[in-house]
């Protein structure tokens, strides 16, 4: 189920990502055009991440969830305006550096791509504090757009409470756009203040290495990283020392559809009424980024349910989110998405 889920939901988003670039710089370049007075300063490129991570924040966080996995297809259009977002600014970034000139969908791409935490290093190289950029051919931009409908993918499948939890899934996804869009602007504003130079050459297909991620059709990745990331969220629920009735609600469908053995379902029950606080295994979370990211933002989701992150909680997340190898800023950055 997980490989057909991934498969369809990739499909659908490869189909509209192509386009996207295309059509989200060509509507950039004749804005700015038709209106140089709108061109943003070099100074508001901040602020203009932070607007851009809240506006996708809250189209992400008011998407209608339907419980299972299936459900995670109907947020495929909120995925895709946020995407056009993450895009357009991108293109501001370039015009606030005084490089929208040389902007097209391919070199979008190439910073989106980067952004995301893939590897394009066959289209771009640092030489000595400046970029060198080989030109992109359709073959390799239609590359690029495959390595980013899997990763996307990846990353919206990896939430726990996404896929079961609506309400609280709703939040996590915000926390998960947020993150990545002020990422992406990161990148953006890191590759356009630096001098970029065109080379003559094209950039061979075969230079684009592949996203670095466990596949998801890895049977035994999956289970154990499930077990893990249910387990610190029950580990969450106890930090006051008990579970709410009304937190046992949320975290029971979690257990019953989790893909895990009955064994580690056991395990995982017994967890709720038990004193067991232990964080075994974060290590093979933190190899995987999107799984990081995940359990991230559906700690930080779930400990705001009740529209009150206790001083408990947030320690607690700072704790997991330095075990996951996120630094402080990121961390602060997902709790306050």
């Amino acid at each position: 189920m997980a490989n057909k889920l991934a498969d369809k939901m990739e499909a659908e988003l490869r189909e509209k990502l192509e386009s996207a670039f295309e059509s989200v710089v060509k509507q950039k370049n004749e804005y700015y055009q038709n209106n140089p007075q709108k061109i943003p300063e070099k100074s508001s490129i901040s602020s203009l991440i932070g607007s851009v991570a809240l506006t996708n924040s809250a189209i992400s966080g008011g998407a209608s969830l339907v419980p299972g996995p299936w459900g995670m297809l109907a947020v495929v259009p909120e995925l895709i305006l946020v995407i056009r977002n993450q895009i357009a600014l991108i293109y501001d970034i370039a015009a606030a550096n005084g490089k929208k000139e040389i902007m097209t969908k391919e070199l979008a791409a190439m910073v989106f791509a980067s952004g995301m935490g893939t590897s394009v290093g066959g289209l771009a190289v640092v030489h000595g504090g400046k970029y060198l950029v080989k030109r992109a051919s359709l073959q390799v931009f239609q590359k690029i757009v495959i390595l980013l409908g899997g990763k996307i993918t990846q990353q919206a499948l990896k939430s726990a409470v996404s896929k079961w939890l609506p309400g609280v899934g709703a939040a996590a996804m915000a926390a998960w756009t947020n993150y990545m869009t002020r990422q992406i602007g990161k990148k953006a504003s890191e590759i356009f203040s630096s001098d970029i130079e065109f080379e003559d050459s094209i950039a061979d297909i075969e230079l684009i290495k592949p996203i670095n991620e466990e596949p998801i059709a890895s049977e035994n990745f999956s289970k154990s990283i499930d077990f893990i990331k249910i387990k610190t969220l029950t580990n969450l629920m106890k930090i006051d020392g008990k579970i709410a009735e009304e937190e046992l609600v949320f975290i029971a469908p979690l257990i019953e559809n989790a893909d895990v053995s009955d064994e580690e379902k056991s395990i995982l029950i017994n967890t709720l009424t038990d004193q067991d606080r232990t964080l075994d295994g974060l290590e093979l979370v933190a190899n995987s980024p999107s799984d990081s990211v995940a359990l991230l933002a559906d700690l930080v989701a779930l400990a705001k349910i009740d529209n009150n992150l206790h001083i408990t909680e947030k320690l607690f997340i700072k704790q997991i989110g330095k075990l996951l190898q996120f630094t402080e800023a990121d961390i602060d950055e997902i709790i306050n998405s």
